[in-house]
């Protein structure tokens, strides 16, 4: 493995330096991690429509954010997504992530994303396992 494949840099979801990542960015805001993404034709499974796997990277890649911003190193355990709608190509999506719930070390989580006017696409409830002490 290359050093740069090494680097938190090049993580497929947020990392910057990935030439193939989804390159996300987030924000914290009123306790969760938020982000923007606009789906492009690459990311496409069915004509016009997001690729599910890629619809889960972004519900997962939210709740871990949730838990970076919070100094909380932790893996996905398990996870539960509901497609509620088909996730359009080319349209502005919001993407966010936060907790609900902690006991011992297992981190009970939500994401979402949602399209136009806050409508909810897909939803994610997870279960993160700390691997780590908090910072």
């Amino acid at each position: 493995m290359d050093e740069e494949e090494k680097s938190p840099n090049y993580c497929f979801a947020c990392g910057k330096d990935n030439p193939y990542g989804l390159k996300l960015e987030f924000s914290y805001i009123n306790e969760e991690a938020v982000a923007e993404f606009t789906a492009r034709p690459e990311h496409q499974g069915y004509p016009g429509v997001m690729h599910g796997g890629l619809i889960v990277t972004l519900l997962d890649e939210a709740m871990a954010q949730w838990l970076s911003f919070n100094g909380v190193r932790a893996v996905t355990a398990e996870m539960s997504i509901k497609f509620k709608k088909p996730v359009p190509i080319g349209v502005p999506l919001t993407v966010k992530g936060k907790m609900i719930y902690k006991k011992r070390k297992i981190y009970e989580m939500e994401g979402y994303v949602f399209g136009p006017e806050e409508q909810i696409l897909a939803f994610a409830v997870a279960k993160f396992w700390q691997t780590e002490g908090e910072k």
